[in-house]
C-alpha cells in the first residue's frame, strides 16, 4: 500500500501567525498538526506537543499566548516522504525517528498530504482477529496521580515519547493526560492568569486540570479493530488497557497500531 491510499489534505499555516490562531485552527480543523509554509515551501510542523512544550518554558510563562508566534513553538526539522512511498517503509520510519507524523510531497516536491498515526489507525477495522494483548504496551507504562504537578507529568510524557498518560488512583484508572489537553490546559493558563501572576502560579497546574475525566477503556481480549474505533471515536491517540476494577494492565495507542503496520500487520513474535 502507498502512502497516497491513506494520506489527508494538510492544514498550513503561517509560521508568523499567532499560536492561539493556530490552537483554533487545529481544533476548527480537528487536527492534531499543521504545516508550516512559506513562500510555497515546508519549513516547520506545529502540534500540541511543540504548543505545550513551549508555553511550559520559564522564560516564556509570562507571556501570553495572545503575543506568541507559530514560529517560537515549531518544529523546524522537518522529514517529509514521497506520495509513492510504501506504507510500511513509512510506519517505520516514523517509529525510528519519534515522529507522529509527516508532510508528504510528490515528485516535484510539492506538498500534496500529510500521513499521520492516526490515519494508520483507521487501517485497523479490519483486524477483528487480533487481539489488544498481543500489542499493547505493558513495560515502562508512565502514569500521574490527579493531585502531581502537570509540567512535571508533561515532561516525563516529553523524555518517554509517550501520548498518553493514565491517571490513577491505586492501580484504578481515574482518568487520561494527553498532548492536546496539556496544550490546551497551559494555553487557558496563559489567556486567563495576569501576566505578573503567571510565573509563580504555574507551579498551582495539576494533572487533574487537564486530564481527561472517566476515559474509554478497553479490555485486554478486545481486537485491535475495536480499540482503534474507540480510538478514533473519542478523538484520542492512547487508551489505558484495564482489568477486573478498572485496574491499569497496559496501554495501546497509535504508535502500538503504527508499529503493527512497520511489521507489515503482524503480531510480533514474542520474546523468549
Amino acid at each position: 500500500m502507498e502512502v497516497s491510499q491513506i494520506m489527508v489534505e494538510p492544514i498550513t499555516i503561517d509560521k508568523d501567525q499567532r499560536l492561539s490562531y493556530a490552537m483554533e485552527l487545529m481544533e476548527k480543523k480537528n487536527c492534531e498538526r499543521l504545516v508550516v509554509v512559506q513562500d510555497g515551501e515546508v519549513t516547520g510542523i506545529l502540534t500540541y506537543a511543540d504548543i505545550a512544550d513551549r508555553l511550559s518554558v520559564s522564560k516564556v510563562v509570562a507571556v501570553s499566548i495572545g503575543r506568541l508566534h507559530v514560529s517560537s513553538a515549531m518544529s523546524d526539522i522537518v522529514i517529509t516522504v514521497n506520495d509513492t512511498d510504501e506504507l510500511t517503509d513509512v510506519a517505520s520510519l516514523m517509529l525510528e525517528r519519534g515522529m507522529s507524523g509527516c508532510p508528504v510531497i510528490d515528485k516535484e516536491g510539492k506538498l500534496v498530504g500529510i500521513i499521520t498515526k492516526r490515519n494508520i489507525t483507521a487501517l485497523m477495522d479490519r483486524f477483528t482477529d487480533v487481539k489488544v494483548d498481543e500489542i499493547m504496551t505493558t513495560k515502562g507504562l508512565l502514569t500521574a496521580n490527579p493531585a502531581e504537578r502537570l509540567i512535571k507529568a508533561r515532561l516525563e510524557m516529553l523524555n518517554a515519547g509517550f501520548s498518553g498518560m493514565p491517571v490513577l488512583d491505586g492501580r484504578r484508572v481515574l482518568g487520561l493526560l494527553t498532548e492536546k489537553t496539556v496544550a490546551k490546559a497551559m494555553a487557558r493558563f496563559s489567556s486567563e492568569v495576569p501576566d505578573k501572576y503567571r510565573a509563580n502560579q504555574i507551579r498551582q497546574l495539576r494533572v487533574v486540570d487537564a486530564m481527561i475525566q472517566q476515559p474509554p477503556l478497553v479490555q485486554q481480549g478486545a481486537s485491535i479493530a475495536e480499540a482503534a474505533k474507540m480510538m478514533l471515536d473519542a478523538d484520542l491517540n492512547a487508551l489505558p488497557v484495564v482489568g477486573e476494577g478498572n485496574s491499569l494492565i497496559g496501554i495501546i495507542s497509535t504508535t502500538d497500531f503504527t508499529g503493527f503496520a512497520a511489521n507489515k500487520f503482524k503480531v510480533p513474535k514474542k520474546e523468549e
